[in-house]
């Protein structure tokens, strides 16, 4: 009688707090600022995610409850925390604070599901509260019984719920008539051990996924149309989508293979960069005349920078916070960098068909894909001080480690240039058994993976031997690649 009575007190103050939903701003996005100010004071490298969920790093992560009725406090403070005594600098897995929001901690089971804490004797206010309803709820989040009204109206996905498919074209694609082609393959090699990885063949609008273990995909991921250009984060554990025609940006949760948020952009995306250190994503759009400043922590568009130019392509230096971008339009490469909070556009000189340009803290790198050359600018000096003539079209490049990697597609070469001997020191011969175009820097290992079109093989070239050390044989035409390091992937809601 006493359970019975105890769960209708449960039910009809869930109703309760059902009706104060618009009240109590329970679809917000955004915490209120005494609690969030509370969190950073003790989290203050923590994000607020766009749905309010608070990420500490790669590894940690918070989901707030609402409660029914806000209790005006003049300071925030911890009122109940599990374990005991402990703060929030700690990463306890339950605070209940004294205006009525608590946070809870997620955690990945031995099976990899998502879950909360298992302690079922919780103070009512924590039992009560709700989760925020606009919130990416985790795939496949397994709740505790004492903590199941706190989802309200969320529904938890499973990931055959999501936008993953099965390859239903895949029997055809073996053929049983014709069993020699082997379309879709991605042969791994002992490079890809502990990684996964994901293809968007060319002129496809899906996302195969792969793993060391098997050279067909194990799934795909339906994109909302063709991308034009797909870069990873590997400390969020997310993907970024530009795409051809869509006014749209997107990002995709690496380790449950789903789109999370879509952010909405003036036209579409040129090109894209990352500051890898604060997780900041660069999009340039020429229609738009803007950069688009996106925050892969809290998955939001954070600002725009609105510009005179049409930028394309654009690179991004972490030592000094400065950008360079390349404008179509007029064929000029530019410098901008901030000052007292205002933004600085410096032009530098013309450079024909620019296919990728690069940044350090001493200089500017523009490629011209027409003239094949390398052409260097002194960011202190705002000049040209040097023009390198390279191999016949150049596609791609990496700055590593001091050097600048060419891709030279249409002979097949690896142009390497010194920055500190400002010369060409090795030209790389590739192999020449497709229109290689592409080069992607594998997570945690020496090689740069080379991939291409109209090719069956890709290629491995290690940067410490300093020369082509692999050609792998693969049945898959690669338009985008991203590769993830299975051993540092996190749980990302």
């Amino acid at each position: 009688m006493m359970g019975f009575k105890k769960k209708t007190i449960l039910t009809v103050a869930f109703a309760l707090f059902i009706s104060l939903y618009g009240t109590n701003s329970v679809f917000a996005s955004k915490l209120p600022s005494d609690v969030w100010n509370y969190i950073h004071s003790y989290l203050p490298k923590a994000q607020q995610r766009f749905d309010s969920v608070v990420v500490v790093n790669e590894n940690t992560m918070y989901i707030p409850l609402y409660p029914p009725s806000t209790t005006t406090v003049d300071k925030i403070q911890a009122q109940y925390v599990y374990p005991s005594n402990t703060t929030l600098s700690a990463l306890p897995e339950v605070v209940l604070l004294n205006n009525g929001y608590s946070l809870l901690k997620v955690f990945k089971d031995k099976d990899g599901n998502y879950t909360l804490t298992k302690k079922d004797d919780l103070p009512l206010k924590v039992r009560l509260g709700l989760m925020p309803q606009d919130m990416l709820t985790p795939v496949g989040l397994k709740m505790p019984e004492s903590l199941k009204l706190t989802l309200g109206d969320l529904l938890i996905p499973s990931k055959q719920d999501g936008t993953l498919t099965l390859d239903s074209d895949y029997k055809q694609k073996l053929n049983f008539y014709n069993p020699t082609v082997k379309r879709n393959e991605f042969i791994s090699s002992a490079e890809f051990q502990n990684k996964k990885t994901f293809i968007n063949p060319k002129n496809s609008k899906f996302i195969e996924v792969y793993d060391e273990k098997s050279k067909n995909p194990l799934y795909e991921l339906k994109l909302s149309s063709m991308p034009l250009k797909i870069v990873s984060s590997s400390k969020s554990k997310v993907a970024l989508v530009l795409y051809w025609n869509l006014k749209n940006l997107e990002i995709i949760d690496l380790n449950d293979e789903r789109i999370i948020a879509t952010i909405p952009i003036d036209a579409t995306a040129s090109d894209v960069t990352l500051d890898k250190s604060k997780n900041i994503a660069y999009v340039t759009s020429q229609s738009a005349k803007s950069i688009y400043v996106v925050n892969l922590n809290s998955m939001q568009l954070d600002k725009v920078i609105k510009l005179d130019q049409k930028p394309s392509k654009i690179a991004y230096c972490e030592t000094d916070d400065t950008i360079a971008f390349f404008d179509e339009f007029t064929s000029k490469v530019y410098s901008l960098r901030y000052v007292d909070s205002q933004a600085i556009v410096i032009p530098q000189e013309n450079v024909n068909n620019v296919s990728k340009i690069l940044i350090d803290k001493n200089n500017i790198y523009a490629i011209s894909r027409t003239d094949s050359e390398l052409h260097i600018f002194d960011k202190a000096q705002n000049k040209l001080i040097n023009t390198i003539t390279l191999d016949k079209k150049p596609t791609d490049a990496i700055l590593y480690n001091g050097k600048i990697f060419v891709l030279c597609s249409k002979e097949g070469f690896l142009d390497i240039y010194d920055i500190n001997e400002q010369k060409i020191v090795s030209k790389e011969p590739l192999s020449k058994d497709g229109f290689y175009s592409n080069m992607t820097l594998i997570p945690n290992d020496k090689n740069i993976l080379i991939t291409g079109i109209n090719s069956k093989n890709y290629l491995l070239f290690n940067i410490d031997k300093m020369k082509l050390t692999k050609v792998q044989e693969s049945y898959i035409d690669v338009a985008n690649i991203v590769i993830m390091d299975k051993n540092t992937a996190t749980p990302n809601l």
